[in-house]
């Protein structure tokens, strides 16, 4: 093309930037900051998703808002273990964090039996035994020991614990 000529027109470029001091993490522990976009044409369900979350929220503080009914003090050390009696509904044995065994009355609130030094350890676990005599649980504790128990039997005697074997 002979005699052509170029047109030069300068036109202005638009490129995003950002500054790295805003997005950079001081430490390996901070959150990661992201950009937000809030324009409702790219997000139309942002409203029914705030609504379903607050929705939700208000329904787990109703649930955690009943009222506090009792508490059970007399063991020394934490509760690491818990049964009910599906027999018998008024007691539940519980296991302590420095070895003692309890049964616990609902109705009263208050220990109706005892093992003070039933394990050398935390007991990690009680269950009830299932069968005729609704007396009777098992426990396990952080010793490797499993004993069981009954609670028409005297649990404290002179020369310390007596488990049934």
């Amino acid at each position: 093309m002979v005699g052509a000529r170029f047109m030069t027109t300068r036109s202005k470029i638009k490129a995003l930037s950002r500054s790295t001091a805003e997005y950079t993490r001081e430490t390996k522990s901070d959150i990661q900051k992201l950009p937000r976009n809030i324009d409702p044409e790219l997000h139309p369900l942002e409203r029914a998703r705030e609504y379903k979350r607050a929705l939700n929220a208000a329904k787990l503080e109703r649930m955690f808002a009943k009222p506090f009914l009792a508490s059970l003090s007399g063991h020394i050390d934490g509760v690491y273990a818990m049964a009910k009696n599906p027999w018998d509904l008024d007691s539940v044995v519980t296991g302590s964090g420095d070895g003692e065994l309890r049964m616990w009355s609902l109705s009263s609130q208050e220990t109706v039996w005892r093992a003070p030094e039933a394990h050398r350890g935390i007991v990690k676990g009680v269950c009830n035994i299932p069968g005729g005599e609704t007396d009777r649980f098992l426990s396990v504790g952080t010793d490797k020991l499993v004993k069981v128990w009954s609670r028409s039997e005297s649990a404290v005697a002179s020369d310390g614990i007596t488990p049934e074997t």
